[in-house]
């Protein structure tokens, strides 16, 4: 009996993960504006139609009121509808449930729009720019002026979320009084053991650490005192490092929440746009649904085991590569990444990881077998 239950519970999240079945929920409000009449059976004059006009925008206002959401998820999406449901169900199945959600398309040509719609959430919003700007920037931009929320949250559209995330984010930075909050990310990869990404050691800080979009949790005077997100040309680093590094510049205070709440696919080591099926986040979501605490524990003995044995299989050279590269950093903290003429090495070495990333996504055919680039590159 247990077996079969198991067989229906995974079937059923198959169909709510492909979009066979909509387990989603509609209108959670239930704000809609009543009949305005006055409840003496009797039609209005046109003497009284505008106090009751006055009435009727006092109501919508109180109405607006009442369902301005506390947090504004912002997701920027490119041609990529595969993964984009598996990341919608995600934040809807979240705990933490007063969110209203931004997908962005960056001119998407694909059916992302029709998948939006079809998952049937009230909180769910689509835009498409009308050209594509190429980066994460623009989409998360528009996201931003579209925005009502007193929280920005971001999610990639091949990432995943715990359905705790929101809820510990907000949680993190009411308590605290923070202005930046993020979680701890997952990294997966096809061929690697996971391995987890998360606050800066003693010896760094959030000026020279990348924690990830998918992971932040930032109020609204971060954009007001900081500006929109840059960009891509003459940066250092990505633009979501940037964007972290410039609040963290700015004096706002940086907390963590110690949680592992996101699952992140790199798209270069997954070559997201060049395959369009059987990719990971499917399975992944489908676990989580059925029992996240499991899917979350096997995760953490994973990354546990990898480092174990990580350092014990360390051998001489990889330990003298692993010196050297801390030194190399430690002195680029010292001296600083943004000045001359290590800003304008970090500007060719931005450019070069990207056009590398690029071709490892599918974006651009290439021949050469490139390796993917580093998580300091911040565009995975």
């Amino acid at each position: 009996m247990r077996a079969l239950k198991l067989s229906a519970e995974h079937d059923y999240a198959r169909r709510v993960c492909t979009g066979e079945f909509d387990a989603s929920p509609k209108n959670r409000r239930g704000c809609t504006i009543q009949d305005l009449s006055t409840g003496s059976g009797q039609s209005a004059s046109l003497d009284d139609f505008p106090a009751k006009l006055r009435h009727f925008h006092n109501l919508r206002n109180l109405n607006q009121a009442e369902t301005m959401p506390k947090v504004t998820v912002i997701l920027a999406a490119y041609n990529c509808s595969h993964t984009l449901r598996c990341a919608l169900v995600s934040i809807c199945n979240q705990t933490y449930a007063d969110f209203e959600v931004w997908v962005v398309g960056d001119c998407c040509t694909d059916d992302s729009e029709q998948v939006v719609g079809g998952i049937g959430d009230s909180r769910l919003n689509w835009t498409n720019l009308p050209q594509r700007i190429g980066s994460q920037s623009g989409p998360n931009n528009e996201g931003l002026k579209r925005a009502r929320g007193d929280y920005i949250a971001y999610l990639g559209q091949d990432d995943l979320w715990f359905p705790w995330h929101l809820e510990s984010l907000v949680s993190t930075i009411e308590r605290t009084n923070a202005d930046f909050v993020h979680a701890v990310t997952v990294l997966l990869g096809p061929d690697c053991a996971p391995e987890g990404s998360g606050a800066p050691n003693s010896r760094r800080s959030y000026a020279q650490r990348w924690t990830g979009p998918s992971t932040w949790l930032h109020r609204r005077a971060v954009v007001e005192t900081c500006g929109p997100w840059p960009l891509p040309g003459a940066l250092i680093e990505g633009v979501d490092f940037v964007f972290q590094r410039r609040a963290y510049l700015a004096g706002f205070q940086f907390e963590g929440t110690g949680q592992v709440s996101v699952i992140k696919f790199p798209s270069p080591f997954w070559r997201i746009y060049a395959q369009r099926k059987n990719h990971p986040q499917l399975d992944y979501l489908a676990k989580m649904q059925l029992s996240p605490n499991e899917l979350h524990a096997q995760l953490l003995t994973g990354m546990a085991v990898a480092a174990i044995r990580s350092k014990e299989d360390r051998r001489i050279d990889a330990t003298l590569r692993a010196l050297l590269a801390a030194i190399h950093w430690r002195l680029v903290d010292w001296y600083g990444m943004d000045r001359w003429p290590l800003a304008a090495y970090f500007i060719w070495r931005r450019r070069r990881l990207e056009r590398r990333a690029r071709s490892l996504r599918g974006l651009l055919h290439s021949g050469a077998a490139d390796e993917p680039p580093g998580v300091r590159n911040g565009n995975l």
